[in-house]
C-alpha cells in the first residue's frame, strides 16, 4: 500500500486497479488514504472467491465497482471503459453547472473587476476580495477558482465567523479519533477537503486570534497538523479570502495578525456595491428570474419597464444578495408571465452614500495628487488597501506617498507604519 501512496503522491491516473488484500493493508485502507486526500480518481477493488461482502463494503467507502478474480479480460475492460464514462460524466456536469452559474456585469467597475480576476485567476497568489455585504465575494472567488488551473479541483467556501476558537482548529486542519472528549473518529479538516483546489475563507477577520498563527504556519510551509496527530500532513491549497470589515483597524486593535494580513492579500479585488452598477441590474434581474422560475415552477418572461426603472433608482443597501430576494418574491407573486409594479416589494429607501470612483492619475502636479489621495483615504475612512484599489494603485506605491506628503499626520488616518 505504501508503493501506491507514493505513486498518487507524485504521478496521476485515470483509473486505479487495487488488490483487496495488499502486502502491508487492504484496498479499503487505501480508500480511505485517498478519500482524506481528496483523490478522486475512480478505483476497481479485485477480489477472492468469499469476499464480496467486503467488496460491498469497499463499494460504500468510495469504490467504482469490484471484480472477481479470476479476472475475465473482457469483464476488465468493461468496468474500465465505464469508469472512464463516469468520469466524464461528472467531468462535463461539472462544467454545466459552471456555465448555468455565471453571470458577469458590464458596467466599468463590474468591467475592471473581471479583468483582475482574469489576471490573478491563473496564478499562485493569494487574493483578498473586499466588498459591502451582499456584493458577491464568493461568486467572485468562485470565479477566480474555475478560471485557474486548480478548476478541476474542489472549491471549499469556509465562513470564518461560525468557527469558534475550541473547534477551529479541528474544522481547519482535522483531529485525530480521542483527541479530546467528542472527538470519537478521525475528522478531515477543510484544508484537506481543499487539497489540488481552492480554499476560500469569508469574513477572514472573524478568524479566532489564536488560531491565526496556525493558518499563517500553514500557509508558509504548506504543511498542516491534525490536532491529536505526531506528524504533518502536505496540502496543495490555493487561499482565497473575503471581508467586509477594515482589517488594518484589527490590527492597529491587536485583533488581527499582521503578518498574516501581509501573507493573505498579495493582491486585492474589490467587489463594487450594486448601486454603482446601475448598468447591471437588468442583467441581474433576468439571471436571478431564470433562477426563480426554476426554482419556484414559474414561467415568468419579461420584467417591466416600469419595475427595471425602480430597480434602478434604488439604492440597494444588501446588494445583489437583496435583488435576488425582491426579484424572487416578484416572480412568486406574478400571475402573468411579467414582473409588474403590483408584484414589485415595496423597497423601503435606505441612505447609501454614493460611491462614485475616484480618479487619479499619478502623472498630475504634486498638489494635485495629493488632494486626490486624501479624497480616497477620507472616502474609505483610512483603509488604505481600498484606497490604492481606488487609486488604481498598489498599496506600496500608497504608503510612499503618504510618507511623502506627511498624510499620516492627520487625526483621522491610522498609523501608516504598517
Amino acid at each position: 500500500m505504501l508503493s501506491a501512496q507514493e505513486s498518487l503522491s507524485d504521478s496521476t491516473y485515470d483509473v486505479i486497479l487495487s488488490d483487496l488484500r495488499l502486502p502491508d493493508g487492504d484496498g479499503i485502507m487505501l480508500l480511505s488514504w485517498m478519500n482524506e486526500r481528496q483523490l478522486s480518481v475512480p478505483v476497481i477493488i479485485m477480489t477472492g472467491y468469499g469476499e464480496i461482502q467486503t467488496a460491498v463494503s469497499a463499494i460504500k467507502s468510495g469504490a467504482f465497482d469490484f471484480l472477481e478474480k479470476p479476472i475475465n479480460p473482457s469483464i476488465l475492460a468493461q468496468k474500465i471503459e465505464a469508469a472512464f464514462a463516469d468520469r466524464q460524466e461528472k467531468k462535463d456536469n461539472k462544467k454545466k453547472e459552471k456555465k448555468r452559474s455565471m453571470v458577469e456585469g458590464c458596467s466599468p467597475l463590474s468591467t475592471r473587476m473581471y479583468s483582475f480576476i482574469n489576471t490573478v485567476a491563473p496564478t499562485s497568489m493569494a487574493v483578498m476580495i473586499i466588498g459591502e455585504s451582499g456584493t458577491g465575494k464568493e461568486h467572485a472567488a468562485r470565479m477566480i477558482h474555475e478560471r485557474s488551473p486548480r478548476a478541476d479541483g474542489p472549491f471549499i467556501a469556509v465562513d470564518c465567523g461560525s468557527l469558534s476558537i475550541e473547534l477551529a482548529p479541528s474544522e481547519l486542519f482535522g483531529h485525530k479519533k480521542g483527541s479530546f472528549t467528542s472527538a470519537i473518529e478521525d475528522k478531515t479538516g477543510f484544508f484537506t477537503e481543499a487539497n489540488g483546489g481552492t480554499l476560500f475563507l469569508d469574513e477572514v477577520g472573524n478568524l479566532p486570534y489564536g488560531v491565526q498563527m496556525q493558518l499563517l504556519r500553514a500557509l508558509q510551509e504548506k504543511k498542516i497538523r491534525p490536532v491529536g496527530a505526531t506528524t504533518d500532513l502536505d496540502v496543495d491549497v490555493r487561499i482565497v479570502t473575503a471581508t467586509n470589515e477594515d482589517l488594518e483597524k484589527a490590527i492597529a486593535a491587536g485583533n488581527f495578525r499582521e503578518d498574516l494580513f501581509h501573507r493573505l492579500n498579495e493582491f486585492i479585488i474589490e467587489v463594487p456595491p450594486l448601486r454603482s452598477c446601475k448598468d447591471d441590474i437588468p442583467l441581474y434581474a433576468e439571471h436571478f428570474v431564470t433562477e426563480a422560475n426554476a426554482e419556484l415552477d414559474k414561467k415568468i418572461k419579461f420584467i417591466s419597464g416600469k419595475v427595471l426603472s425602480r430597480l434602478e433608482n434604488y439604492s440597494w443597501p444588501g446588494n445583489l444578495r437583496e435583488l435576488r430576494n425582491i426579484i424572487r418574491r416578484s416572480v412568486l407573486f406574478s400571475t402573468g408571465d411579467t414582473i409588474t409594479l403590483e408584484s414589485l416589494p415595496f423597497l423601503s429607501e435606505k441612505h447609501v452614500e454614493s460611491d462614485k470612483e475616484v480618479d487619479v492619475s499619478l502623472n498630475v502636479s504634486p498638489e494635485e495628487e495629493k488632494e486626490k489621495i486624501l479624497r480616497a483615504l477620507e472616502k474609505t475612512k483610512g483603509n488604505k488597501s481600498r484606497a490604492a484599489v481606488l487609486l488604481r494603485i498598489d498599496r506600496k506605491t500608497l504608503y510612499n506617498k503618504i510618507r511623502k506628503y506627511g498624510i499620516g499626520k492627520l487625526p483621522y488616518l491610522p498609523d501608516t507604519r504598517q
